[in-house]
């Protein structure tokens, strides 16, 4: 699923984008979520991390996009930024900071389908995935395969990986959209394992590798099991 933000502040520009995103999805049978913010404030004062593409306007009121970018590029260097604009002047700016392309408006399909398209395979190249969180006062991606299980204590959530534990504000709920369903199931309210950490089930405890135990409820024993079963013939087939 391709992850897009569109920062624009024309409202029929900005649709138009999230248009054409959810055209591209369907024409090449994904999904995709798009996020769509006013100005480069807003989405500097709510960036998370996690998207695969940011479409972004110049010229816009409280914070423009050059400045939007630098400040993006401060605490997310890999996330691709095209910028869309009648601005082509500003091309080489663009370049300081890592800009993918410029897209000149009005914005033809073909040409955001185009830049789509290279973002997409080259995502598919790295093949590698991960989780953007903000832990520390700093966006980072941890990769799936490092997390062992998430957990969630009042607010926080905490992420044991192999070799430390990230702790940050947020909803396990909205964690779970972006883990592979295929990799992490939930054993209860509080937690997500990672399948591939399992060592055993034993009544109602998932035990891991390491000797971690955690809980199966009743409600999610079911969906769990049958989630480590598939999890385990889909490895014994690879």
């Amino acid at each position: 699923m391709l992850n897009i933000a569109i920062v624009e502040n024309e409202k029929e520009q900005s649709e138009q984008l999230r248009q054409y995103a959810e055209r591209y999805a369907y024409e090449h049978g994904s999904r995709c979520r798009v996020t769509q913010y006013e100005n480069g404030l807003d989405f500097i004062s709510e960036y998370k991390g996690g998207f695969d593409a940011v479409f972004m306007d110049i010229k816009m009121p409280l914070m423009d996009g050059m400045e939007a970018a630098e400040k993006l590029r401060k605490v997310d260097q890999d996330v691709s930024l095209i910028f869309v604009t009648n601005m082509a002047q500003l091309a080489i700016r663009g370049y300081k900071v890592s800009a993918k392309a410029f897209i000149v408006k009005p914005v033809a399909y073909f040409d955001f389908a185009l830049e789509l398209d290279k973002i997409r395979k080259e995502a598919e190249r790295r093949g590698v995935s991960g989780l953007w969180v903000n832990a520390g006062g700093a966006m980072r991606k941890v990769a799936f395969a490092d997390i062992r299980y998430i957990e969630v204590a009042a607010h926080d959530i905490c992420i044991h990986t192999k070799g430390e534990k990230l702790t940050f504000r947020g909803s396990l709920k909205h964690i779970e959209e972006k883990l592979p369903q295929d990799l992490f199931s939930r054993c209860n309210s509080c937690y997500i394992v990672n399948l591939s950490y399992m060592y055993e089930v034993r009544e109602d405890v998932a035990v891991l590798e390491d000797g971690t135990e955690l809980r199966i409820s009743r409600p999610r024993r079911k969906q769990f099991l049958s989630s480590l079963a598939d999890y385990i013939a889909g490895a014994n087939v690879k």
